[in-house]
């Protein structure tokens, strides 16, 4: 709700979809089930440019707690009701508006390369050596391609970048990862050239501020820090802060840039700002919730 709501007020011009489950829609007896009966009702008032998508849980059979229901996400592929769709995770946070990736060739699957994984800049890795991300997804919905794709993620019980990988590493088309599959993480690292290979190459220096103007969604990875909408302890944000250089920090110092977690550079500024931002989101979109 939080990414559909700033897609709209970027301007968006596309239908939006939102996938969740079936069971919500059961008004059930116990509390939980009413809460989840109520939320989906209120969205289906409040939000009526979005098109609602009921759709079973799909689970791994090992029920990994964590990842173990990642496979959901593949019912993006079952939407045949839309030539295309631009799939990401509920762990992210839109940044700008999306729509020209509409305008990328046609393709079954296009996704960004996992450039944290594996190093792009081993120029002697070839193409099928590559690892394919998958928390953002460009694709044409196909009934066959969907049922192909559940139960080959049954039968292997892996996880939903394995599968993409598996199914996909041979045939789909590259999204450029600098600006759609920038992880959180980044900005927690003093080393940028897998991010920025090719670019900084050309001398491109990483400048945090820049990089959070020109991208268009932050994956929130920042283990083992929780996820923005779980509850974290004081000790895991202080643990998970990006570090700031004793230079860095003085500068902003002296600038008046001291926050609430100490000296702050742009790395941490940026950072603690996505953490920010989607709580203060999560408050103004999300309030009914709690109510």
């Amino acid at each position: 709700m939080i990414n559909f709501s700033r897609l709209k007020e970027f301007g968006a011009r596309h239908q939006m979809a939102l996938i969740y489950p079936d069971t919500w829609d059961d008004e059930g007896k116990s509390s939980m089930s009413a809460k989840r009966n109520r939320i989906i009702n209120t969205i289906r008032t409040d939000y009526p440019h979005i098109n609602l998508h009921p759709s079973p849980v799909l689970r791994l059979p090992d029920n990994d707690p964590t990842w173990g229901d990642s496979i959901t996400k593949f019912h993006a592929f079952s939407l045949v009701n839309y030539t295309r769709v631009l799939a990401f995770d509920s762990d992210t946070l839109v940044l700008n508006n999306m729509d020209h990736y509409f305008e990328a060739p046609r393709a079954s699957l296009a996704v960004p390369r996992a450039y944290w994984l594996g190093d792009l800049r081993n120029m002697s890795i070839t193409i099928n050596e590559q690892i394919l991300g998958s928390h953002v997804m460009l694709l044409e919905p196909n009934t066959r391609r969907y049922e192909r794709i559940v139960r080959e993620a049954m039968e292997s019980g892996e996880f939903d970048m394995e599968v993409v990988n598996r199914l996909f590493k041979g045939s789909a088309m590259i999204l450029p990862h600098r600006g759609l599959a920038l992880l959180s993480g980044e900005f927690r690292t003093k080393d940028h050239s897998r991010y920025l290979v090719g670019d900084g190459e050309d001398g491109e220096q990483w400048d945090a501020i820049e990089e959070v103007k020109r991208s268009f969604l932050v994956h929130f990875s920042d283990w083992p820090l929780p996820k923005p909408w779980m509850r974290h302890s004081d000790q895991q944000w202080r643990d998970a802060l990006p570090s700031c250089e004793e230079g860095e920090t003085k500068r902003r110092r002296k600038r008046g840039g001291r926050g609430r977690d100490g000296g702050d550079c742009p790395d941490r500024v940026v950072w603690r700002g996505f953490y920010e931002e989607y709580n203060r989101e999560r408050e103004a979109k999300c309030g009914f919730i709690d109510e």
